[in-house]
């Protein structure tokens, strides 16, 4: 009786620990699956860095879109008769660069309207989209707040659409300057350099003030005495 009590005690000893080659396989498989959940934790966190990254440029293009929109539909288009023979509102286009008076954005500070100069600045191998403002009543020393709208861009154009003094009708046009209206329509294209992940959706702006309030009226033009 004692022999048999022995043997089934060795073998419930058995039947509760484990073996050595049972040890080393849970070891490798926990390994391997600790191996697993790392490489998919890092791949996760690179995608939402990338994801995030990717977020805030095109949430940049945005904003600078918003700001250039609300900047050209407030354009004031003062008018300038320093030239008696040849009077202009003040809106000077071309294909590289935008000067207008128009109301100060939040973004550049201070209050009431600005002289705002919009220019494609030469950056290495790119160019930057630069945003100056001066007060109206400032002085002409220089713009007194500047600001990087876009970043390393590859390419800038800006187009016009209306009708000029010379012109018998409305086109696009690739500079708008000395015209006694401002144009109907303002266009903004902006490329980017292979690989780069931001857009520039279609932009086209239509400024909203068409004439000068302190414009007085020729019933025979018209149009604002001097026009």
């Amino acid at each position: 009786m004692s022999s048999v009590r022995g043997v089934v005690g060795r073998e419930d000893r058995r039947e509760a620990g484990f073996t050595l080659v049972e040890v080393l396989v849970a070891i490798a498989l926990l390994s391997l699956l600790s191996l697993v959940l790392l490489t998919s934790l890092s791949f996760g966190l690179k995608a939402w860095e990338r994801g995030t990254t990717h977020t805030e440029r095109v949430d940049h293009v945005t904003l600078a879109q918003n700001l250039l929109r609300r900047a050209i539909e407030d354009a004031y288009p003062l008018f300038s008769v320093a030239d008696p023979t040849r009077g202009q509102v003040e809106f000077e286009g071309t294909e590289t660069s935008l000067r207008i008076l128009t109301s100060t954005a939040d973004a550049l500070g201070g209050s009431g309207r600005s002289r705002l100069s919009l220019t494609v600045d030469r950056r290495g191998a790119g160019f930057d989209l630069v945003l100056a403002a001066k007060p109206e009543l400032g002085t002409e020393s220089g713009y007194a707040t500047k600001k990087v709208l876009v970043a390393n861009v590859q390419a800038v154009e800006l187009s016009y659409f209306g009708k000029g003094r010379s012109d018998r009708a409305a086109a696009w046009r690739a500079r708008w300057t000395g015209e006694t209206v401002p144009p109907q329509l303002v266009r903004i294209q902006v490329r980017f350099s292979s690989g780069d992940s931001r857009m520039w959706p279609e932009f086209v702006i239509a400024p909203r003030i068409a004439a000068d309030v302190g414009c007085v009226y020729d019933p025979l033009t018209k149009q604002c005495r001097g026009r």
